[in-house]
């Protein structure tokens, strides 16, 4: 059984042969690796023999002029594509917002004619891999990178998309957009229906090029470590609409969608299986998430992705080998839809001899 068809049973409600197997080391991760042993030229994806392997993505903000304001020994500020301000760290580290594009109606009525059917918007590379390494901006390129990808017709390739609170995040701010569910729904619901609108146009722009992936790949984080970050009343009313909207418009194409949130979001599960996806990813252990739980309430209706503690993964040793073997085995035996993939993404405190045992693990107990 190929990849493709691996990932294509699971998200449709079958049972292959076996568990998936997904993961997302970083750059840094990957480049670790070379250094204890990983052949040098293979990306990682290609070695461990990932079942989702490439990545189909799009940009899908205001393609302003970006532009370097202030450059500091270990940072740069910049002007966002967005038209707003951040701070990058030169090295490792999170980029932090220090203004936004968009602080009132006004700003996104100047702003939202800005949400083009450009066809270089697209990019495309390995799934994990950081911005600066996928080819993009072109769609020529990108067309012959999808062609010319010699695992593209056995490995499934989703196209990735953020939802609307993760589309606005960047244009926005978290903090003034959840202020707004309360204060503005009006202003929030036209920004909401807008983006999902354009997400199911870039699909279907997509297509016309022949970029045809295998799922839609919704990203999103609704929730927090301590739960959702806002009350499942107010998704039904605010989010769930327009995750309809681009949940259906995938399944009208064939397409089944994998749903991404961070955090503890239990409380959002039931609704979002009501809002259609058909897989949920990636059940941050931290936040409390058990797949083992989840799978006998959900399992009739989605399928998993995830769930696997970094921090075990970075620790290796036998909480690594106890989890790993305890979840995939559970999941396998009592033949519920899984894919392996960490919690997360696998920082360079992952070593090569860890991920290697945590694949090889994978490999014995992920047998249907």
């Amino acid at each position: 059984m190929t990849s493709k068809e691996r990932i294509a049973y699971l998200l449709r409600g079958d049972i292959p042969d076996r568990v998936g197997r997904v993961e997302a080391p970083w750059p840094e991760t990957r480049n670790r690796w070379y250094r204890e042993g990983l052949p040098a030229g293979v990306h990682a994806n290609d070695h461990f023999v990932m079942d989702i392997r490439h990545l189909l993505k799009v940009d899908t903000s205001f393609q302003l002029p970006s532009a370097v304001l202030e450059d500091g020994p270990d940072y740069q500020v910049v002007q966002t594509s967005d038209g707003g301000t951040t701070k990058c760290w030169k090295h490792t580290g999170i980029p932090h917002p220090l203004s936004f594009g968009i602080a009132s109606a006004e700003d996104w009525n100047r702003l939202r004619g800005h949400l083009t059917l450009d066809p270089n918007r697209f990019a495309y590379g390995f799934y994990g891999d950081y911005g600066y390494e996928y080819t993009a901006d072109d769609i020529g390129r990108v067309q012959s990178a999808w062609r010319d990808c010699p695992n593209r017709r056995t490995t499934s390739i989703p196209f990735q998309v953020p939802e609307p609170i993760e589309g606005f995040l960047g244009k926005v701010g978290d903090e003034t957009l959840l202020i707004w569910m309360a204060t503005e729904p009006e202003l929030l619901t036209d920004m909401f229906a807008t983006h999902a609108a354009y997400v199911c146009r870039l699909l279907d722009l997509a297509i016309s090029f022949d970029l045809r992936p295998d799922f839609l790949w919704i990203g999103g984080d609704i929730a927090y470590k301590n739960g959702l970050l806002f009350s499942p009343a107010m998704y039904r009313e605010l989010l769930m609409p327009h995750h309809k909207t681009m949940i259906r418009h995938a399944h009208e194409h064939g397409l089944p969608v994998i749903y991404h949130t961070d955090g503890d979001c239990r409380a959002a599960i039931p609704l979002l299986i009501e809002a259609g996806i058909d897989c949920l990813q990636p059940m941050e252990v931290r936040a409390g998430l058990d797949v083992r739980e989840l799978a006998p309430q959900y399992g009739d209706k989605i399928a998993f992705m995830g769930n696997i503690s970094v921090e075990n993964l970075a620790a290796g040793g036998e909480k690594m080998r106890e989890e790993l073997t305890e979840k995939v085995r559970f999941m396998a035996k009592n033949r519920y839809r899984y894919v392996y993939h960490s919690d997360h993404s696998l920082p360079d405190q992952v070593s090569l001899a860890n991920f290697t045992e945590a694949m090889e693990i994978v490999e014995r107990e992920g047998r249907y």
